[in-house]
């Protein structure tokens, strides 16, 4: 059996475990007291799961990289999903604040799911990766073929990083976006709620930019000066470099953001929607190859 008929048989399992991951999500949605916000949320991504899922059957490259930003968020939703909240959050410190959305109980065994279908994904992109370097286009070599495997998967992990932040901010429901103003609050940031679906927001472009390559460049900007304006605002410059320090000093957050900035540069490379973007835009008519330009 060759290399593409193992990754015919992966694709049709990572279906299946997709399948399963939103169908259990959605009994969720429908059997439990969850809020509306949740719901929708849950429902959305969900629904973008199972497109992705479809997708990745006979899909390229990119394809993987949608599924595995779906199954991440679906997978954080579900996995510290408070049902039964505490019945007040009055006088937590702010560490206490950020445990209770950084955590949970969620439902039990989704978190697992999650893992297992995120090993698919990943042993997916590997394959693909792998038969795409021994099938390479003419005038490309092995080499580069494998190097730009390898920055698409930077790429989409450092993008990836953004989902535990935007599911807990945007996403959670009311419960957690009140949590993340209390806790902004305590750090003495100004229009707290602003704030929140302002971070929210950003790290919800990021993560779609990075993961699919779309934008890449600006959206690699925004999110590697958001990153450093969190540790400013934070106050992790001050407490030291360590991230393992008590509340944690800038250098997780400093590294993260070097790396996307790498995007600034490089773009998307050809494994990412800017590419697909800017090759259908040439093609389809003279006028819009100066558009081209924007996803080059």
């Amino acid at each position: 059996m060759g290399l593409d008929d193992y990754v015919r048989w992966l694709s049709r399992a990572t279906l299946v475990v997709a399948v399963t991951m939103a169908g259990w999500g959605l009994s969720v949605v429908l059997g439990q007291p969850v809020t509306s916000w949740f719901a929708s949320s849950a429902t959305i991504w969900m629904a973008l799961l199972l497109i992705c899922a479809l997708w990745q059957l006979r899909g390229p490259l990119i394809s993987v990289a949608g599924l595995a930003l779906a199954t991440a968020v679906v997978s954080r939703l579900f996995s510290v999903l408070r049902l039964n909240l505490p019945a007040s959050i009055a006088g937590m410190s702010a560490q206490d604040l950020d445990l209770q959305v950084a955590t949970g109980p969620g439902v039990s065994g989704f978190e697992f799911l999650g893992w297992l279908l995120g090993a698919l994904v990943f042993a997916q992109f590997v394959l693909r990766a792998a038969s795409a370097a021994l099938t390479k286009a003419p005038g490309e070599s092995r080499e580069s073929s494998i190097n730009a495997s390898a920055l698409t998967f930077m790429r989409v992990y450092v993008g990836l990083m953004f989902v535990p932040h935007f599911a807990s901010h945007i996403l959670g429901g009311s419960y957690q976006f009140k949590i993340y103003i209390l806790y902004f609050q305590s750090l003495g940031i100004p229009m707290a709620a602003m704030q929140v679906a302002l971070a929210g927001s950003i790290e919800l472009i990021s993560a779609i930019g990075l993961t699919l390559g779309l934008f890449t460049r600006p959206v690699a900007l925004l999110a590697s000066v958001y990153l450093l304006m969190s540790m400013l605002l934070g106050g992790h410059f001050h407490i030291g470099y360590v991230w393992a320090l008590p509340e944690g000093g800038y250098e997780f957050g400093v590294f993260w953001a070097v790396v996307i900035a790498v995007f600034i540069i490089t773009g998307g490379g050809h494994i990412s929607l800017d590419s697909a973007v800017s090759t259908a835009l040439r093609e389809s008519n003279p006028w819009l190859r100066t558009a081209s330009l924007l996803f080059a």
